[in-house]
């Protein structure tokens, strides 16, 4: 892809359009932290993404304006943890900047998976980076319901009931 294609400012759709064709992709949401001379930070995130199982290696993309992650990365490490469909509240509490994301405790425990995660890499993209980890250890709770984030709004999913 030629660099200017990246440039700020190139041609493209207005940022409103894009916000809503980027909300028809359901995604996971996931609440990523870090701590930092003995205090706890994080993020809400519905960029999570699996990079790779061999290494194994996973994403996220906090806003390069984002002062929490600027501290968090100091760190070297992260802590993802996937939210549940009962966790919406909590996300939408916890989203807006100055929130006090740990308020509630019992989050950190009931995630449906935690990985926990050394920074291997980071790169630019756009306005925000690429934070890339690997994963050192996780943990997989029995409960399997996710909180899925789709227009703007959390929501729960509804498997198809017909066999695999």
């Amino acid at each position: 892809m030629p660099a200017d294609a990246l440039r700020a400012g190139a041609p493209g759709p207005d940022q409103g359009s894009l916000r809503t064709a980027f909300g028809r992709f359901a995604t996971g949401v996931a609440f990523v932290t870090a701590e930092v001379g003995g205090t706890p930070l994080g993020l809400i995130v519905s960029s999570f993404a699996a990079v790779s199982l061999e290494p194994p290696l996973v994403s996220f993309c906090p806003s390069r304006d984002s002062l929490t992650w600027q501290r968090m990365r100091r760190a070297g490490r992260f802590t993802v943890h996937v939210l549940g469909a009962r966790h919406g509240g909590f996300a939408r509490r916890a989203a807006p900047p100055g929130a006090d994301r740990f308020a509630e405790p019992d989050v950190l425990r009931e995630a449906i998976a935690v990985l926990e995660c050394d920074v291997v890499a980071e790169h630019v993209a756009g306005d925000h980076w690429i934070v890339v980890g690997r994963v050192r250890r996780l943990r997989v709770s029995p409960d399997a319901s996710p909180l899925v984030y789709f227009g703007g709004r959390f929501g729960d999913f509804a498997p198809d009931p017909s066999p695999r």
